[in-house]
Formats: structure tokens, C-alpha cells, sequence
């Protein structure tokens, strides 16, 4: 689609939003896959003065019940006036906003009576980072934090319009995809290339040869997904060539230097050039990108002193049990990154909380004003250490759980998992897989009296991760039926989600049954 059809389909989406009565400064949720369709309502939007609110949504979802009931709670708190979908997902979308995003070929004639004036510092979107059903996390991020998130990157990265393409699949409603796949084509001039999600759930590997037919020189995606990738590329290598590209981008999740090494061990075979590896570390808050490695630097890997990080410091192994950690490259151009302590900003090789500052951070969470974002810094919640300039991650934000590069609140897993008869009510609880790579879950439930039986405990979990593949989209994960009891909570009834994670990891639950699950 070249930008002057783009602006055509744009213009009419805007007229249609005026003729709704609808204008600047409501929210419109735009709900769907990635489609062309989209790309024009987001234009719209803004050309409109509207903010934008991408409705997180995943393909792998089937249970009609649970997504409706995840879009109404994410449109409520958005405060949508209308929520635009593909017309297969229209029924999803809450009655009084449900509108089909189809854009007919008379409508495309159409044009604002009157263009409203867009300042820099209006919310353009509202990006859900986590949460669809318990309490979702919003940030509000402006036109002025996107623009300025796209020019600083597109510094980082050495971007040459001319020379630049970028291919991605990670969907519209990521910050992933929404500013680095949607906008940045747009606002640097340059061509880019989407595949569509499923596509790539179902065919990893096509990513990986559509880079040749398109040419791309720039790709992104988590450590996860190269991996998923890979695995499908050594079935067959047919038509994969990498030998254009500049930056081959692991971000979204927390590096797994394994995948790093496989990466290399199979650049010759792919054209790949083992420099053209690059570690990044951003977040929605911060519109997108934080840091990055220098094009051509490659990725670097560091082995430390596993026991003397767990106190604090990342110090070179010596001897003894060993920690690789990758590089995740340097501050953007404009943003400062720093470490902090208890005690205040710590030293490099010092290990504390990522905080950010810069011109691409959000105004704020929805509802929670700027109290994120304190003397111009956000705290990221993230755990990592500076050295030499080059930013090491260690450790997410505590309760976050990543698959595939995107975030579930461990609420929303719970949520399905208690939609099944035979748990005890309030006693399932969800934690990352600790120890390991980011891209699984686990799920320690309860059974009720009488279902915890060995083969009935099994039809249980299965259940279980059934539901939860079907409401939430999360197909890699742990299900652990324990007996009554074992799942800690507060005095106050909270669930106590570090307790469990460090009683899983320790070896001391005594589970009924263990029944696990995988997905690309």
C-alpha cells in the first residue's frame, strides 16, 4: 500500500468517525489482525484527533465467551466510543460500541468536513501493557513521545531510506508493532513489510524466507520466537537467504543467550552474518525502544558469578556456577538510563531497577495520572546492570508472565483457569518458570474434594490448560494440581505469588499431578 492510498483510506476512516459525531480526544478501539484495514483506522484516528486504543487480541483465542468478556473490560477502561473490528470479531466488541471497521469502496470519497488541529502533547494511544481482565495496566503515550521514539531509533540503528526495509509480524496492538512495524514505515520514509500473526504462529519459518523475497534488512522479535523460527528452519532450509541483513533484533523478552548460540551456529547456513545479531531492551512506557547494540557490533554475551549476582553484583566468573547474560545494547540518543539502588543511582556492574528517562517516555498509566513517572524517571519494575554504557538485563518485573513477547498479567491466567469445575475457588495461582527462559507458564490449582484422584486429577489439568488456551491464547504452560492448602496466600486472602514461585522452584510442592503443554 504506498502512502498516498494509505492517506486516501485514512481520510475516509476520519470522515466516517465525524459522521459518528464522534471527535477529538475519544478513544477508538481498533480490534483485529494485521490487516491494511487497521493500518487505515490508525491514520484515521489521528487525522481525526482521536486516540487510538489497540485491543490486544489473539488469534489463538477460541472461546468467544472470554474474549468478549477481555474486549469489554479493555474498551471500558479505555473509555471507547466505538470499538472498530474485523467483521469476524465484531460480535466480540460490547453492543452499544461495536461497529464493523469495513471500509467500502463509496466511502473511500469521503473527507473530514473540517480537520481538527493535533498538538504533540494529546494522548495519540492508550497501549495496554498487561492485564485483560483483572485490572489492566494502560500506558498513555503522546504523538510527540512516538515521534521522538521512532527519529532516536532510527539514529541507534543507522537508518538509510534508501537502503532500510523493515518485515515484522508481532501484531498491530504490541508497541512492537503498532509503532516499529505501523508508524516508523510512515514517518521516516521508508518501506516495510507485515506478515500477519497467525501466519507466523503457523509457519515460523516463513518469516524467516520472506526476508529474501523482500529484501529486509531490519527484523525484530523475542528470543522465543527466533527459537520457534530456527526449529522450523532446520526441518527445512529451502528459499531462507539472511545475507541482507543489517540488525537481526532479539528484544520484547529477556535475551536467552542459548537462542544467541544456536543463531550463530546457523548463520553460514542461512547467509546470516553472525555481526548483524543485536540485543534490544524497551517497553511501552517508553513508547518502545530504550536501548540497542551498535549496528555491526554483534551481540555480546557476558559469563558471570552466579552467587554473587544473586547478591547484587555482576561480577566476571572466576570458578563455580556461572550466569550468561546478554547485552542489550546502549541508550537511544536523548534517553538516560541508570540503576537504582536502595540507597540512590548504583555503580556500574551493580544490579538494581532499570529506570528510564527521556522524551519517549508515556505521560502516564490511565487513571493513575504521572505517579510512574517521578523527577522525569520512570521505573521500569526491571532488574539489570550497567557496564561500559551497554545495559544487562537479569529479571522482569516481578508478577509479569511472557510468552512469545507478550505480557499476561498473571490474573488473567488465573481468571481462566478457575473457569473450570473441579478447582478450588481462588486457589490457582500463575508464575513465570523460574530458572529458565521467558516464554512458559506455570499454574499451581487446587482441586476440590474428591478430584484430585490420579486420572481425574490428569482429565483436570488437562481441562485446565484447555481453558486457558482457549480464553487467554497461552498454549505453553505447566499445569500443577497440589493438595488443599499448598497454595499460599495472606492472612487477608491475597495470593502470595513470589511464595509459590520459590516453593515450585525449590522442589518442596508435592504435586498430584505435573501435565505440561507446548506452542511456537
Amino acid at each position: 500500500m504506498s502512502f498516498a492510498a494509505l492517506y486516501v483510506r485514512a481520510s475516509a476512516a476520519a470522515a466516517r468517525l465525524e459522521a459518528l459525531g464522534i471527535g477529538p480526544g475519544d478513544g477508538i478501539g481498533v480490534l483485529g489482525p494485521n490487516d491494511s484495514t487497521w493500518a487505515a483506522w490508525a491514520f484515521g484516528v489521528w487525522m481525526r484527533g482521536c486516540t487510538l486504543v489497540p485491543i490486544p487480541f489473539n488469534v489463538r483465542v477460541r472461546d468467544r465467551e472470554a474474549l468478549s468478556e477481555q474486549v469489554a473490560t479493555l474498551s471500558r477502561v479505555a473509555g471507547c466510543a466505538v470499538v472498530l473490528a474485523h467483521p469476524d470479531l465484531v460480535h466480540a466488541a460490547p453492543d452499544e460500541a461495536a461497529a464493523s471497521w469495513e471500509l467500502d469502496g463509496d466511502g473511500l470519497a469521503r473527507r473530514m468536513k473540517r480537520a481538527p488541529q493535533v498538538r504533540p502533547d494529546q494522548p495519540a494511544t492508550i497501549q495496554f501493557t498487561s492485564g485483560s481482565t483483572g485490572s489492566p495496566k494502560a500506558a498513555v503515550v503522546t504523538h510527540a513521545a512516538i515521534l521522538a521514539s521512532i527519529r532516536q531509533a532510527a539514529l541507534a540503528f543507522d537508518v538509510d531510506a534508501s537502503r532500510d526495509r523493515f518485515l515484522g509480524w508481532l501484531p498491530f496492538f504490541h508497541d512492537n508493532g503498532l509503532v516499529g512495524y505501523l508508524a516508523r514505515p510512515v514517518v521516516l520514509g521508508c518501506e516495510g513489510d507485515v506478515m500477519s500473526t497467525a501466519w507466523f504462529a503457523a509457519e515460523p519459518a516463513a518469516w524467516l524466507r520472506l526476508m529474501r523475497e523482500a529484501g529486509t534488512t531490519i527484523t525484530t522479535a523475542p528470543s522465543s520466537a527466533w527459537a520457534a523460527a530456527l526449529r522450523a528452519a532446520e526441518r527445512d532450509r529451502g528459499g531462507i537467504d539472511l545475507s541482507m541483513m543489517r540488525l537481526a533484533i532479539l528484544s520484547a523478552e529477556t535475551i536467552d543467550p542459548d537462542v544467541v548460540d544456536r543463531l550463530v551456529e546457523a548463520a553460514p547456513g542461512m547467509g546470516l552474518r553472525p555481526n548483524a545479531l543485536a540485543g534490544a531492551y524497551g517497553l511501552a512506557e517508553a513508547t518502545l525502544t530504550v536501548t540497542v547494540t551498535t549496528p555491526g557490533a554483534g551481540l555480546g554475551i557476558e559469563s558471570v558469578d552466579a552467587d554473587r549476582l544473586g547478591s547484587g553484583v555482576a561480577a566476571p566468573a572466576r570458578s563455580g556456577a556461572v550466569k550468561r547474560v546478554a547485552s542489550c545494547g546502549r541508550a537511544l540518543p536523548g534517553l538516560d538510563v541508570r540503576i537504582l539502588g536502595e540507597g540512590g543511582p548504583l555503580d556500574d556492574r551493580r544490579v538494581g531497577e532499570i529506570c528510564v528517562r527521556g522524551p519517549t517516555l508515556m505521560r502516564g498509566y490511565l487513571g493513575d495520572g504521572n505517579r510512574a513517572v517521578q523527577d522525569g524517571w520512570l521505573r521500569t519494575g526491571d532488574l539489570g546492570y550497567l557496564a561500559q554504557g551497554e545495559l544487562f538485563v537479569t529479571g522482569r518485573a516481578e508478577d509479569v508472565i511472557i510468552v512469545t513477547g507478550r505480557n499476561h498479567a498473571p490474573e488473567d491466567l488465573e481468571w481462566a483457569a478457575g473457569r473450570v469445575p473441579g478447582l478450588r475457588p481462588g486457589r490457582c495461582v500463575a508464575f513465570q518458570r523460574p530458572g529458565g527462559a521467558e516464554g512458559e507458564a506455570v499454574l499451581l490449582v487446587e482441586a476440590r474434594d474428591g478430584s484430585a484422584g490420579s486420572d481425574l486429577a490428569r482429565d483436570l489439568a488437562r481441562e485446565v490448560r484447555r481453558s486457558v488456551a482457549d480464553a487467554v491464547g497461552v498454549f505453553s504452560l505447566e499445569v500443577v494440581i497440589v493438595e488443599q492448602g499448598t497454595v499460599p496466600k495472606t492472612t487477608s486472602g491475597k495470593l502470595r505469588r513470589s511464595a509459590a514461585k520459590e516453593a515450585f522452584a525449590s522442589g518442596s510442592l508435592e504435586p498430584r499431578v505435573v501435565s505440561r503443554s507446548s506452542g511456537a
